[in-house]
């Protein structure tokens, strides 16, 4: 626990202000996180209660930091006891936030599952054929690329379907009614269903009968559907603070509206704390970025103070003859940085885009960098192998360059590149040949289902990858290039196998497709043409003792600071790209939407060179160069107008560091029970899984336990609105809704659901006096340790435990009970925690649902204490990456990590 800083101005103001909304206008380095901490834990002091907080972060890292800081100012403020009650408090991303809403507060909702990027264009060339996709009068892979920026137009205005038109409007149409179907939300589609369940009333209410204060935070970056839900939820008896600044509103693309900011104080008749003393950089890059800022049009006025004391040099314009020659130098000053005593980690390279990454990684050769994002997974050897290996499996040609001319794949050819890349021996040939050519045959197979993830790691394995070292560095970055791979096959696999209902037997589905030619041309054709542009790189393992460069976008380095900052090729064509404001193709009418904002502006443009000098902490280098190869590349036009003197060819290096003051904190450690465990049953696999990236193989029975739990929670819902249980006709339409199974064909459906039945059928005989006791379903409960936070939730809570009232009991069921799993240890932390809160938890039940056996845990002191301690211990190894094997039989029998771990029991 640190010491806070003290604020003072419009800074404590904010934190202070009460009785209606609140906009801080926070500039770059102002320590908005600080100021957002501190008034949570003021309001908590105030007798504000944790469940009528919410607050909105632009994504999960920044609602890490948020939730970190919080507790560590609530624990200085009002002691870590009130830890222990802040489970109700969101701290999380608007998409998080929706998404839960929908769950707990619209029916039907419970078995849906949201699409990510990759997720989305796999299913959008699955059924391309089905939602009409040719209507479009364009290739394919161009016709998903059109239609999805088109459908983001939709759901980022909330654009009604019946205003869209023509074609577009009627493969909309059949687009929702599949995701529907299949029971799929898109990132959008959370907020825009979430916005309509709160305009319906019910929701609203339901929400507003414990919300009191809405945190916003990158409120510049709000989109209208985002804006419309903050209006909603800032009704009523709702305090709003929005938190942000319209200079560094850099999101337009994505359907940001900066007026919304800009206006912000008019719309609401809000307060507004302009927060502009910049603690993060050096005096004569503040001036840099506030000469930046002031080229602006219409923006909120503030000019950035200093706070730190100047150190010259600070900031250095340069420029090279060539683009590699510009790498080459960046690469040579930070080879001199080092040797001055600066940490590679302390450095950053910020570009505007993927164009200038080549260079630059070629000049980096011998300097550790954590390139993330930074290089297409395409670039490396094993990707490209994988995807000439799936070109083979599906007959079709194959390109290493994604627009190249594309040649037949030829068995021979493969074999020579497997065994360069894997160093096979020559015994091994033949043997990898048969491999192939069954799996060929496999694929051609109408009978035959795949098991893509399944059988890449058998591949993997006749090629030696068990044996690779994973504590060599340049394994790892092989290992998770694999890892990589086997996310495209998991990707595409979850939306060509996913199941639908079938039209003609209510209560019934229909599997996907899951095997055959054309399955595997299908996939073969998503590969060459979306995912070889689209999927990026392995981004490293998660290690804060890292010390490499950060080589990043100005986009990826958001809400990011470092000592040392590079910001290379600003050229005309660069920074700003040379397809800045180049019209879309839209199908959705202008009349419906701003389609400039879309498609950026120089003001746009200009926020974004500000965001990427505003990173920079004590030195700063912005550099260009005359010509790529032998054309010529004027400046950027933000380099010229930082004035016209003579450019040096190299950067000005800055002093050596000053001493380094040691800040005694270790990183808190949040996980969910459900990591916990994993980790706990076998630290390798919990790195293979979510250290590395490999994707587990996709079963039948995959969301089995969960629709069960679905059921019994609808089961509880009834009984508790009703007062009594359901009848069988209404346990038949409880089961048609939730016994959703995602990858279950027709037979394994009616097999899977019929045995559920069955299972809640015995449970309603035995313990229907549950439903009378029933306390609260699935409640969340966190664990507040000593630098660790352990998340979960429970089931069921009962009431009149021992027959007293408020004397409560915990049950969590399981479809089956795994010999070695952590059942006692989830309930006790569970018990813990919820002791913590001030409930009276008398006892704790594991339900095995199979067996219909219901076995008491122990939750006496003695078993809290040594769970807790347990938990600590687990906690220690994991922050020191302790990820050691412990295989054995009974594990590794069951483990879906087993197919990639070469230390698993035989």
């Amino acid at each position: 626990m640190t010491v806070p800083p003290t604020l003072d101005g419009a800074s404590l103001d904010a934190v202070r202000h009460r009785g209606g909304p609140l906009q801080i206008i926070a500039s770059a380095g102002s320590g908005k996180t600080e100021v957002v901490s501190q008034r949570i834990a003021d309001l908590l002091a105030d007798g504000v209660l944790p469940g009528q907080i919410v607050s909105f972060t632009f994504n999960e890292a920044a609602a890490d930091e948020l939730k970190t800081r919080v507790e560590d100012r609530v624990a200085n403020r009002l002691g870590r006891g009130f830890l222990d009650h802040m489970n109700d408090c969101f701290i999380g991303t608007i998409h998080s936030y929706c998404f839960r809403l929908l769950q707990s507060q619209v029916p039907g909702y419970e078995t849906f599952d949201v699409l990510d990027e990759h997720g989305l264009s796999a299913f959008l060339s699955i059924e391309s054929s089905r939602i009409k996709l040719g209507e479009l009068d364009r290739p394919l892979f161009a016709a998903i690329r059109d239609f999805r920026a088109n459908i983001a137009v939709v759901e980022n205005e909330l654009i009604a379907v019946d205003q869209l038109e023509g074609a577009f409007g009627e493969i909309t149409r059949r687009y929702y009614n599949e995701l529907n179907l299949r029971r799929l939300l898109t990132y959008g589609q959370q907020i825009e269903h979430a916005v309509r369940a709160l305009e319906s009333g019910a929701v609203l209410g339901t929400i507003h009968s414990s919300l009191r204060h809405l945190v916003v935070d990158e409120y510049q970056d709000i989109n209208p559907a985002q804006e419309r839900l903050i209006e909603l939820l800032a009704s009523g008896p709702v305090e709003l603070c929005v938190v942000g600044d319209d200079d560094q509103s850099i999101y337009q693309w994505r359907g940001a509206d900066v007026n919304n900011i800009l206006e912000f104080k008019q719309r609401y008749d809000a307060k507004q704390y302009p927060i502009v003393v910049n603690r993060r950089s050096r005096p004569g890059i503040i001036s840099l970025a506030n000469g930046i800022s002031s080229q602006i049009p219409n923006r909120l006025p503030k000019e950035m103070q200093p706070d730190r004391e100047p150190a010259e040099p600070e900031h250095t314009v340069w420029v090279a003859p060539t683009e590699q020659g510009e790498s080459e130098t960046i690469a040579e000053a930070i080879r001199n940085l080092r040797d001055q005593g600066w940490r590679y980690s302390d450095i950053a390279v910020l570009v505007r885009g993927k164009v200038a990454y080549p260079a630059l990684l070629r000049a980096f050769e011998r300097i550790p960098v954590t390139t993330g994002a930074a290089e297409g997974l395409f670039q490396q050897p094993l990707a490209r192998l994988f995807g000439r290996s799936v070109a083979f499996l599906a007959g079709i040609e194959w390109s290493d360059e994604q627009y190249g001319q594309r040649l037949s794949v030829e068995i021979d050819d493969l074999l020579d590149r497997h065994e360069i890349e894997y160093g096979l021996g020559s015994g091994q040939r033949q043997e990898l040949r048969e491999l192939l050519e069954n799996w060929q045959e496999e694929a051609e197979s109408p009978t035959h289902p795949a098991d893509l993830v399944g059988d890449f790691y058998r591949l993997l394995e006749h090629c030696g990858v068990l044996d690779w070292d994973p504590d060599e560095p340049e394994n790892v970055a092989r290992l998770g290039c694999l890892a990589r791979c086997s996310r495209i096959l998991a990707d595409f696999e979850s939306v060509q196998r996913r199941s639908r209902p079938d039209p003609a037997v209510p209560g019934e589905q229909i599997g996907g497709q899951d095997r055959g030619s054309f399955f595997y041309f299908r996939l073969a054709t998503f590969v060459q043409n979306y995912a070889h542009g689209a999927y990026e790189g392995f981004e490293g393992e998660e290690d804060l003792a890292v010390d490499a460069v950060t080589l990043t976008t100005v986009h990826g380095a958001k809400g990011r600071e470092w000592p040392i900052v590079f910001v290379p090729s600003l050229t005309a064509k660069r920074f700003p790209p040379s397809r800045m404001g180049r019209a879309g193709n839209w199908f959705v009418a202008p009349n419906l939407f701003d389609r400039a904002r879309y498609e950026g502006s120089m003001d746009d443009e200009r926020r974004l060179f500000y965001v990427a000098v505003t990173r920079a902490r004590d030195w700063l280098s912005l550099s260009a160069h005359e010509r790529v190869n032998t054309a010529r590349s004027g400046s950027s036009p933000f380099l010229a107008g930082l004035g016209g003197e003579p450019r040096p060819d190299r950067p000005e290096l800055p002093p050596p560091p000053s001493a380094r003051e040691a800040t005694g904190e270790l990183a808190r450690v949040n996980l969910s029970f459900s990591e916990l465990a994993n980790y706990l049953r076998c630290p390798y696999a919990f790195r293979l899984r979510h250290g590395l990236g490999f994707q587990p193989r996709i079963a039948p029975e995959l969301g089995y336990g969960t629709a069960v739990h679905h059921a019994l929670r609808r089961v509880a819902e009834h009984h508790q609105e009703s007062g009594s249980p359901p009848s069988h006709e209404e346990l038949d339409r409880i089961f048609e809704e939730a016994m959703f199974l995602p990858y279950a064909s027709k037979p394994a459906h009616k097999q899977l659901k019929a045995s559920a039945r069955r299972l809640v059928n015995r449970y309603l005989e035995a313990y229907s006096e549950d439903l009378d006791r029933l306390w609260e379903v699935e409640r969340p409960f966190e664990l507040h340790l000593d630098g660790a936070t352990v998340a979960g939730r429970a089931d069921v809570i009962l009431d009149r435990e021992e027959g007293q009232t408020q004397a409560l009991a915990l049950v969590d069921y399981k479809t089956s009970l795994r010999r070695g799993d952590d059942y006692d240890l989830q309930l006790q932390i569970y018990a813990s925690a919820g002791r913590r809160e001030g409930l009276d938890v008398r006892g704790a039940y594991v339900h095995d649902l199979d067996l219909g056996d219901r076995l008491s845990v122990q939750t006496d002191q003695l078993a809290i204490e040594a769970a807790e301690e347990r938990v600590l211990k687990a906690i220690e190894r994991f922050r020191s990456a302790d990820f050691t094997p412990t295989p054995s039989g009974r594990a590794c029998g069951t483990c879906d990590m087993r197919a990639v771990c070469r230390f698993r029991s035989a």
